[in-house]
């Protein structure tokens, strides 16, 4: 049930992936980049990126059930040897500093705080090395001015406004739900319906924005 439920997201997320390729295209090429994913949910970002990159990827979650289901596409993909899936905050986790050359945050800073994400995630850059960050659109300047004033520049940036998530989101998961007739897998849907009603309440909130930086 549970890699139907995952399926079912994943492949609306799919539309979304455009926009993250706009952000990979800013920056320069990088040769087997050692990237972390942090926030990889059941990786559908985490694949593209292996697509992209011939490097290897650190995929970070707290959330078991994503974090297995990505461990299954992994192995079925044959791509073990190249994705490490970890279950654990990234708090909780001892790296070397300054160690990767791509960090992809999708959501995380909007979870744990932008300041406090950012300073953790910029320890682990390495210099003239990058992020994208997809985070939600407030305070928006004055995340720049925030991210600027920490040795980084803001190469570019973005908005996925509300037409956007409905369009290449919502409208999708919505008919995926309402074409669903198993009892067991729509109460694993309950919360994504939900959060379709809040996005028709009052669809302002669902505003986004990437991010990409480079540290100097």
């Amino acid at each position: 049930m549970d890699n139907k439920y995952f399926d079912i997201k994943d492949n609306c997320r799919k539309s979304l992936l455009k926009y993250l390729l706009k952000a990979i295209s800013i920056i320069p090429v990088i040769e087997s980049p050692l990237i972390l994913d942090i926030g990889c949910g059941s990786g559908v970002p985490t694949l593209t990126l292996a697509e992209i990159y011939n490097g290897r990827i650190i995929a970070i979650d707290v959330d078991t059930k994503s974090t297995d289901r990505l461990k299954e596409k992994v192995k079925e993909l044959n791509l073990s040897n190249r994705i490490t899936v970890v279950n654990r905050s990234l708090f909780d986790i001892e790296f070397n500093e300054t160690q990767f050359d791509l960090i992809l945050a999708e959501g995380f800073l909007n979870t744990v705080g932008f300041q406090k994400g950012f300073f953790k995630l910029l320890k682990l850059l390495k210099r003239n090395r990058f992020f994208i960050i997809h985070d939600e659109l407030r305070n928006q300047n004055r995340k720049i001015e925030f991210v600027e004033s920490n040795n980084c520049k803001v190469l570019d940036t973005f908005k996925l406004d509300e037409q956007v998530w409905w369009n290449n989101y919502y409208k999708c998961l919505e008919k995926e739900i309402s074409s669903q007739k198993n009892q067991d897998l729509l109460k694993f849907l309950n919360p994504d319906l939900r959060e379709i009603k809040l996005f028709k309440k009052d669809s302002s909130q669902f505003n986004s924005a990437y991010y990409v930086i480079e540290k100097l």
